[in-house]
């Protein structure tokens, strides 16, 4: 993440924070995903995520690891989420409802975040090993990348230059391989 957007953003600076938005929404969205299962409900956590950090953005220290703090935050925030629906009926059936509701106006943004997180899938797949290594461990994990590094053995300019070309490569193979509305979605909604 760059420093500079940070900076930025702590600053109130709209422009920056939707800068990170847009760079790391599609991560998120997939990370918070792997723990709820649930697209609607990752995407209403990953909205929250960010409105938090946004509130909070005063405190960030631009000096640390920005995507530490900000998937310690998402999977703090998924874990209790989950808690009070499994503890909690009303909540439950309520975002039972709310869940049917989007599904039952937007079935095309269903089927286009489904053919999404397939590409996204496929692209990993077809990923050099050691890059998708630092990509799950960056992105998914929410490993820094001096802690990536250390892990597999490599220069913290080995991770970010992977990162970089991993976040590349998932673009453009979403555009290769969606179709013209898949590519206005990714456009209008996920953006690398």
């Amino acid at each position: 993440m760059d420093r500079e957007l940070v900076i930025r953003m702590k600053q109130g600076d709209e422009t920056a924070f939707t800068a990170i938005y847009r760079q790391l929404h599609p991560s998120l969205y997939v990370y918070m995903l792997r723990f709820c299962k649930m697209p609607s409900l990752a995407e209403d956590l990953v909205h929250d995520v960010f409105l938090r950090i946004w509130e909070i953005r005063d405190r960030i220290n631009p000096d640390l690891p920005f995507m530490g703090y900000l998937y310690r935050i998402a999977r703090n925030h998924t874990f209790k989420t989950l808690q009070k629906l499994a503890t909690d009926r009303t909540l439950r059936e309520q975002l039972l409802n709310h869940i049917a509701a989007q599904e039952s106006e937007q079935p095309e943004q269903l089927v286009k975040a489904k053919e999404y997180d397939r590409l996204f899938h496929e692209a990993l797949n077809h990923m050099p090993p050691q890059r998708l290594n630092v990509f799950r461990l960056c992105r998914q994990e929410g490993r820094t990348y001096d802690e990536a590094a250390a892990i597999l053995g490599i220069s913290r300019n080995a991770v970010k230059k992977h990162m970089v070309l991993s976040m590349r490569f998932i673009h453009d193979y979403v555009f290769r391989y969606g179709d013209v509305m898949m590519a206005l979605y990714v456009s209008g909604k996920i953006i690398f």
